[in-house]
């Protein structure tokens, strides 16, 4: 908050690109004391959505040799990977719009769509619909629950632990199913 007050627009895109969500409440909050524009954090907050995509679609695009030559060591084998590649090509909106509304976990699918070559302009497409939405979303809640934006970050840092959590479980269940099935 701090930062904000003190650099204002300056900060808050680097900040967005971190740290979207919580960053567009506070900002959302200083709106409504008159600190900050309404339009232009908006307008920010997709600049930062928007580069914070690009930059994990580019890590799984430029990275994905890596990937692909030592994928295995953290289970992702070539028929994982060709899985995944037939599941983001006949699914892509699906899976990439579950990847943007699912923090933390999500970011793997992002990096994904790039390591599997998920058309940038179709990708970035996709991902800005729901920037559009989400960050108008955690606008709204600055603006009318600004005040209480410590809570709002322990909520959100509450869904992704669940959800990564979630995630973890239904691994260790699969692998477990897998070894039952041999």
């Amino acid at each position: 908050m701090h930062l904000l007050l003190a650099y204002k627009y300056a900060i808050l895109l680097p900040l967005a690109v971190v740290e979207g969500p919580i960053i567009t409440v506070v900002a959302g909050f200083l709106v409504t004391l008159g600190y900050m524009d309404i339009f232009l954090v908006y307008l920010i907050a997709l600049a930062g959505d928007f580069t914070g995509d690009t930059i994990l679609y580019g890590a799984g695009r430029w990275g994905k040799n890596l990937i692909h030559n030592h994928g295995h060591h953290i289970g992702a084998s070539k028929e994982k990977l060709e899985q995944a590649k037939k599941y983001f090509t006949e699914k892509r909106t699906k899976a990439i719009v579950m990847s943007k509304l699912f923090h933390g976990v999500g970011s793997a699918g992002l990096v994904a769509a790039g390591v599997l070559a998920v058309p940038y302009r179709r990708y970035i497409k996709i991902c800005m619909m729901v920037a559009l939405a989400q960050s108008a979303v955690f606008l709204f809640i600055g603006i009318v629950f600004g005040h209480a934006y410590l809570r709002i970050a322990e909520y959100l840092d509450l869904y992704a632990s669940t959800v990564g959590i979630i995630v973890v479980i239904l691994l260790i269940l699969t692998i477990v199913y897998k070894i039952l099935k041999r």
